[in-house]
């Protein structure tokens, strides 16, 4: 059975790059769940390929990837099974989310446990890649000592201040690097691809300037906000990370800002099992019941701080005594990490029995 893989049209996802492992944009490839899925498919007579490779007009099935707005009008069979991938949050394609955008899918599978109801949609967990993250290694108390104090790395934020419905974490993210930067740059690192310039252009009330003033008055305003806010990262910048090169940047530090992208239920990325794979505790903010499938004491739950301040005191004055208890925590809940939950293949396989079963049904 021929089989589309919908995607972003971009040549690093197309020419069925998703499945290669390469980078993508310069970042690790996470295409790992994408990969089990299509080994999954082809075991079971489905070639699943990209839709410059399989037109969707010629596909029995079409599996869309964070793609609703550009299927809508995409000419296919009337008899093809089409199913949505929810991957990317709301943070970055609102319009995935949206429910009257999924009137054309027969399921939707999600890691948003709150919207999942096994009929239309369909629950799996964020998958991880386990198998590709190194074992845990303890920290020596020489070591800890040698660590620098707290890191961050992302590529995202937000420096205006969300609607209050946001589930977005990356004005957070923004603040986190501003205190650091105007109170201790020397114990805060930052890396990064680089920040897209339209973040640092953008602020409360451009619009309402840009319809009364002149435009060269506004284009001295904006200039001065970019000047400002390019000081604040370019005070703790330490500039980009090789795609593969995270962990072992992580193993120089103590702490970790480990904010995700967005507190959606269920989005729990790679970033904080990245961390445990450095032997780094992470500084968390995002799925908000995040002990339900993350021992408490694994990580610093960024909630429990009133400031910035109050955070930076409780890691600069920490023990290794204190930190051990951290990294033991860790060591254990790695040993026993749920490939059967958090795995690539574990959730490649769910994926793939619903859309055989939907398949069995269709012909009976």
């Amino acid at each position: 059975m021929k089989a589309t893989f919908f995607v972003l049209n971009e040549p690093d996802f197309l020419q069925n790059r998703i499945f290669s492992g390469e980078s993508i944009n310069g970042v690790k490839n996470y295409g790992f769940l994408f990969t089990d899925l299509r080994t999954i498919l082809a075991g079971r007579g489905i070639d699943l390929a990209t839709q410059d490779i399989h037109p969707p007009a010629e596909a029995d099935l079409i599996i869309a990837l964070d793609q609703t707005v550009a299927l809508q009008q995409i000419k296919r069979k009337p008899t093809a099974k089409v199913y949505l991938l929810l991957n990317e949050p709301d943070t970055y394609y609102p319009e995935n989310w949206a429910k009257e955008n999924h009137a054309i899918f027969d399921r939707v599978f999600t890691y948003d446990y709150t919207l999942a109801d096994e009929k239309k949609y369909m629950h799996h967990y964020f998958a991880i890649d386990l198998d590709g993250t190194p074992a845990f290694q303890p920290v020596s108390e020489a070591e800890f000592n040698e660590r620098r104090l707290c890191v961050l790395m992302a590529g995202m934020f937000q420096p205006t201040k969300p609607t209050g419905d946001s589930t977005s974490l990356l004005y957070e993210r923004y603040q986190t690097v501003k205190w650091f930067a105007r109170h201790h740059p020397q114990e805060f690192s930052l890396y990064s691809r680089g920040i897209n310039p339209r973040l640092l252009q953008s602020f409360r009330g451009l619009g309402v300037l840009q319809r009364v003033l002149p435009a060269p008055i506004v284009k001295k305003v904006t200039n001065s906000v970019v000047e400002r806010r390019q000081t604040i990262f370019k005070a703790v910048s330490r500039g980009p990370v090789g795609p593969n090169d995270k962990i072992k940047t992580f193993r120089n530090y103590r702490f970790a800002i480990c904010y995700e992208n967005t507190k959606l239920a269920g989005y729990i990325s790679e970033k904080i099992f990245d961390c445990f794979g450095a032997g780094c505790v992470p500084i968390y903010l995002g799925e908000p019941e995040i002990e339900r499938f993350i021992p408490k004491e694994c990580f610093i739950d960024r909630r429990k701080f009133q400031s910035y301040e109050e955070l930076y005191k409780f890691i600069k004055t920490m023990p290794y005594s204190q930190y051990q208890g951290y990294m033991q925590a860790i060591a254990d809940f790695t040993k026993g990490v749920e490939q059967e939950k958090f795995g690539s293949e574990a959730n490649a396989q769910r994926i793939a029995h619903v859309i055989m079963q939907d398949l069995q049904s269709a012909t009976l």
